[in-house]
C-alpha cells in the first residue's frame, strides 16, 4: 500500500470509527507496534541517531527533513535488511547540516505478513550540533541506578540543552531480558527526555555487569561507534571517556568478564591523536566526561573498590595536561565533591550524583566567548556549585 493511500485510508477509517456507536467499534484494538517516545541520540555536527522501543517483531525507519513535509527517508539498510528487531529499532541519521533544526518521525512496520501494519509516529524535531556557534548548553546526569522518581525529577529540571549527557551507572547490573531497552529509551515511567535534549549515554562501572551488558552496545547508539568520543559544540571541545570498572579485571567479582584494561590503553592512543584535531586543540573550553572521577578527596583510602579511576588517570593524564584540559565531570562516589586545579593537577574535577533524591543532582553547562559556567543544583533546585571558568587563548 503506498504511503498517500495509507494515509487517506487511515484518516477515512478513523472518521468513520468517530462516527460508530462505541458497541460496533472494535472492542480489541491491535496493540501499539511501538512502545514510547522515540529517543534522539549520539548528536553530531552532521547526523543524530534515532531509537525506539517496539512491541514485538518489527522493521522500521525515519521519515525528516527541514519542515513539517519531510521528505526525505534514513532507513540504514545494512548488508540488505531494513532496520529491525524485537525490542527496539535504531537508524542513523547522516549527512544532515550543523546547527540545524529538523522535523522526523518514526514509521514501526508489522513483520507479520498476514496482518500487516504500519504505525507513523507524532512530529518531532532535533538540532545538530554547531562547532561554529558562539553559544552552547548541555546538561549531565550521573548515577540513576534505575530510580524512575529520580529520573523523572531529572526530567523535569533539565532545561532544553544542545546536548545531555547521562555519565553513567544507568543501572545496577542487566540480567533481565528488555531491561536495557526499558531503561535506557522509556526510563521514569516513559519520560520524554530527549525531547529538547539529544542524548550521549555513557558508559558506568555497574553498566559493564550482569549477563546481558553486552546488550548495551546494542541498544545505546554512540557518535563513532565505540563507548569515547570527542566533538565540538560551539566554544566548548569534549572528550567522553570510558573508565570501565573501579575493580583489576581479574577481581573474582567481575566473573572473568571484564576487559577494561585493554580498553583503557586503547583509549590512551586514541586520546593522543584526537587532542590533536584542530576543532578539539582551538576550543576555547576543553571539558572530559567520564563516569569514575579522575580525582578524589582522600586518595590513600582503602577500600573495596576504587573511590577514582587512578589506572585510566595513569594513562591518560599526560594527555589531558598537554590538551590543557579545564574540568572533568564525573560521578561514581554519590557524593557532592570539587577539586579545584593544582600543579600536579592542571585539570579541576566535577562530581555529583546519586539515585537516592538527596543524593542527586543536576549539573547544568553554559558557554559563550565571554565565560563557561557550570551549576549543580539538587532536586530542590539549590544550587550546591556555581564553576566560572575563562576561555584559553
Amino acid at each position: 500500500m503506498e504511503r498517500r493511500q495509507f494515509i487517506q485510508l487511515s484518516t477515512a477509517g478513523s472518521l468513520l470509527a468517530g462516527t460508530l456507536p462505541t458497541s460496533a467499534q472494535d472492542p480489541d484494538p491491535e496493540p501499539s507496534l511501538a512502545h514510547g517516545h522515540p529517543v534522539t541520540m549520539a548528536p553530531r555536527i552532521d547526523g543524530m541517531d534515532i531509537v525506539w522501543r517496539i512491541n514485538g517483531l518489527a522493521k522500521g525507519y525515519v521519515e525528516f527533513g527541514l519542515d513539517k513535509n519531510l521528505g526525505q527517508i534514513a532507513r540504514n539498510d545494512g548488508w540488505g535488511l531494513i532496520p529491525a528487531g524485537t525490542e527496539l529499532i535504531k537508524v542513523r541519521l547522516n549527512q544532515l547540516q550543523p546547527g540545524t533544526t529538523y522535523h522526523y518521525r518514526t514509521v514501526t512496520e508489522s513483520f507479520d505478513t498476514k496482518t500487516p501494519g504500519t504505525e507513523r509516529g507524532e512530529l518531532r524535531t532535533f538540532r545538530t550540533l554547531s562547532a561554529t556557534a558562539e553559544h552552547t548548553t548541555f546538561s549531565v546526569w550521573n548515577d540513576t541506578h534505575k530510580h524512575n522518581d529520580t529520573i523523572a525529577k531529572l526530567a523535569a529540571l533539565t532545561p532544553p540543552s544542545d546536548f545531555l549527557i547521562w555519565n553513567g551507572d544507568i543501572s545496577n547490573d542487566w540480567n533481565k531480558d528488555g531491561e536495557l531497552a526499558e531503561s535506557i529509551l522509556t526510563p521514569g515511567a516513559g519520560v520524554d527526555f530527549t525531547a529538547q535534549s539529544p542524548l550521549l549515554a555513557l558508559r558506568g562501572n555497574h553498566d559493564l555487569r550482569g549477563t546481558l551488558a553486552y546488550q548495551f552496545e546494542e541498544t545505546v547508539a554512540t557518535p563513532d561507534g565505540k563507548p569515547w568520543c570527542a566533538f565540538r559544540s560551539g566554544p566548548v571541545a569534549v572528550i567522553c571517556m570510558d573508565t570501565g570498572e573501579d575493580k583489576p579485571d581479574d577481581h573474582p567479582y567481575l566473573f572473568g568478564r571484564a576487559a577494561c584494561e585493554p580498553m583503557r590503553r586503547e583509549q590512551a592512543a586514541w586520546l593522543e591523536q584526537v587532542i590533536e584535531r584542530p576543532e578539539i586543540k582551538s576550543a576555547p573550553y576543553r571539558l572530559m566526561f567520564c563516569h569514575i572521577p579522575l580525582r578524589w578527596t582522600h586518595e590513600d583510602a582503602k577500600t573495596s573498590y576504587d573511590h577514582f579511576s587512578k589506572r585510566s588517570r595513569n594513562l591518560w593524564h599526560h594527555s589531558l595536561v598537554k590538551w590543557g584540559a579545564q574540568l572533568v565531570i564525573s560521578g561514581h562516589t554519590h557524593r557532592d565533591a570539587y577539586l579545584e586545579a593544582n600543579k600536579d593537577f592542571p585539570y579541576a574535577q566535577l562530581v555529583g550524583g546519586g539515585p537516592k533524591m538527596p543524593q542527586a543532582r543536576l549539573i547544568t553547562g553554559s558557554a559563550d566567548p565571554k565565560g563557561l559556567t557550570i551549576t549543580m543544583t539538587n532536586m530542590d533546585s539549590q544550587q550546591t556549585r556555581n564553576l566560572s571558568f575563562k576561555p584559553l587563548s
